[in-house]
């Protein structure tokens, strides 16, 4: 399989909810995860206790989507919203870069980068499907990187993101108008 090719697969089983199952699978037994430099497993076998340790706490999973991916040469970046409602219902919703790095077709290492966005990026193609209530799968209780990164950038004011867009569209508008 190719990077991208993995990364479509791995995303498409975390879109359907079932993160344990899909980082078990495509994680090497060495695999690092990093939030903070307080909140890292070293290995595969710790990042699945911590997920399920997560997973026994959620009651539903309300949301998943993949906003945006992007592929390098061997490290794959993909945006997500996650929603979820934990036992005592209180929502918990997480919008994060994963940045994962990989060694032939498994993960060495996988960073959140919490708030963050994947800039000029195409949106991910079959990502756009909500996942239908239902017992959750993992993605661990998250805070936010300390470290900064180049590529995922934090997200910036989300209202100044939703009145550009209706500009960019009233643009388009009347460009067809200009064209008729």
């Amino acid at each position: 399989m190719t990077l991208n090719q993995l990364v479509d697969a791995l995303d498409a089983q975390v879109v359907k909810g079932d993160i344990v199952a899909a980082f078990d699978q495509f994680a090497a037994d060495n695999c690092v995860t990093l939030s903070t430099p307080e909140d890292k497993t070293t290995s595969k076998a710790q990042k699945l206790e911590a997920l399920r340790w997560f997973f026994n706490n959620v009651a539903s999973v309300n949301r998943i989507e993949r906003l945006a991916s992007k592929v390098g040469k061997n490290t794959t970046d993909s945006q997500f919203v996650f929603d979820f409602t934990d036992k005592s219902g209180n929502q918990l919703v997480y919008n994060e870069v994963i940045r994962r790095t990989w060694k032939g077709d498994k993960m060495v290492e996988e960073q959140y980068f919490m708030g963050a966005t994947l800039q000029n990026e195409k949106p991910a193609a079959a990502a756009k499907k909500p996942v239908a209530t239902k017992k959750a799968e993992p993605v661990a209780d998250k805070k936010p990187a300390t470290k900064k990164s180049a590529e995922p950038v934090a997200a910036q004011k989300p209202a100044a993101k939703k009145s550009a867009e209706p500009a960019a569209e009233k643009k388009t508008t009347a460009k067809k108008t200009a064209r008729k």
